[in-house]
C-alpha cells in the first residue's frame, strides 16, 4: 500500500527517507539544523549532487529551509505538507499527530456519503462493477491485511469515479494518501478481531448503490465511517 510520490529506489532516495524519517521522528526538531553537506556526503558515501537533490526534496516537501552560509533548518510542523505521501509514510504507526487524524476524518464524512450517493444514482454499469471488483478482492483478502487494504482503497477511489463529478473524482489524488495513513492505523487496530466486519459494512454499502439507492448509500457510508472512526482512534 506504498503509493509515495518519490522514487523509492537509489542513493538520493535513501538520503531522503532517513533524513524524512528523521525529521518526523524529532530526532531534529524544529530549528535544528541538518547535518552538514560534507557530513552528510562522508555519511552515505555519496557525492554533493546527490545530497543536494536529497535536500532539495525535502525543501520542496515544506520541511526544512536553507540560510545562506548557516545551514539547513528544520521548519515548524504546519509548514509541512501533509498531503504528501511521504511525509505520511515517515510516520511511524501511532504517531501521526491528532489533529491530522481528526482532519482525515472531518474531509472524508465532509466528501464520501455523498460521493457514495451519486454514484448510486449517476453511475453506470462499467463504474458499479469496477466498485464491486475492489469489494470482491476485499473478500478474498480478509485474512492478508496489505492486500485487504489495498483493495479498500480502490473500493473507495471507484466510488468517487462512480459519483459523476469531476471534482469529487479528482479529490481522489488528495486523499488516496490520506486514506492510506488512516488504513494503517486501522490495520493495527484490526490486528486481533479480524477483516470480517470491514468487509460486512462495505458490502452495505456496495449493495445500496447497487440497488441505485442513493439515500441508503449515503447513511451506509456514514456508518462505516463511524466504524473507522473507532478503529483510528482505538490506538491513538
Amino acid at each position: 500500500m506504498d503509493h509515495r510520490s518519490y522514487g523509492t529506489k537509489g542513493l538520493h532516495a535513501d538520503i531522503l527517507n532517513e533524513l524524512g524519517r528523521a525529521i518526523v521522528a524529532n530526532i531534529y526538531p524544529e530549528g535544528e539544523v541538518l547535518p552538514r553537506e560534507v557530513e552528510l556526503q562522508e555519511k552515505f558515501d555519496a557525492s554533493r549532487q546527490t545530497v543536494r537533490e536529497a535536500i532539495r526534496v525535502l525543501t520542496a516537501k515544506g520541511m526544512v529551509y536553507a540560510r545562506k552560509r548557516a545551514g539547513t533548518f528544520v521548519t515548524t510542523k504546519a509548514n509541512w505538507n501533509f498531503l504528501d505521501p511521504d511525509i505520511l509514510a515517515w510516520h511511524e504507526k501511532g504517531t501521526l499527530p491528532a489533529s491530522l487524524l481528526r482532519d482525515i476524518v472531518e474531509m472524508r464524512r465532509l466528501i464520501e456519503p455523498s460521493a457514495a450517493q451519486f454514484a448510486a444514482e449517476r453511475g453506470d454499469d462499467k463504474e458499479i462493477a469496477r466498485i464491486g471488483a475492489a469489494l470482491e478482492r476485499m473478500h478474498i483478502n480478509v485474512d492478508q491485511s496489505d492486500h485487504f487494504y489495498e483493495a479498500d482503497i480502490e473500493f473507495h477511489m471507484s466510488i468517487f469515479e462512480a459519483s459523476g463529478n469531476t471534482l469529487i473524482d479528482r479529490m481522489s489524488t488528495i486523499l488516496r494518501p490520506l486514506l492510506e495513513a488512516s488504513f494503517r492505523i486501522q490495520s493495527s487496530a484490526n490486528e486481533e478481531r479480524g477483516l470480517d466486519d470491514g468487509y460486512d459494512v462495505h458490502r452495505a454499502v456496495f449493495d445500496a448503490i447497487a440497488r441505485r439507492d442513493g439515500p441508503n448509500a449515503k447513511l451506509r457510508m456514514e456508518l462505516l465511517l463511524d466504524r473507522a472512526v473507532t478503529e483510528v482512534y482505538a490506538k491513538r
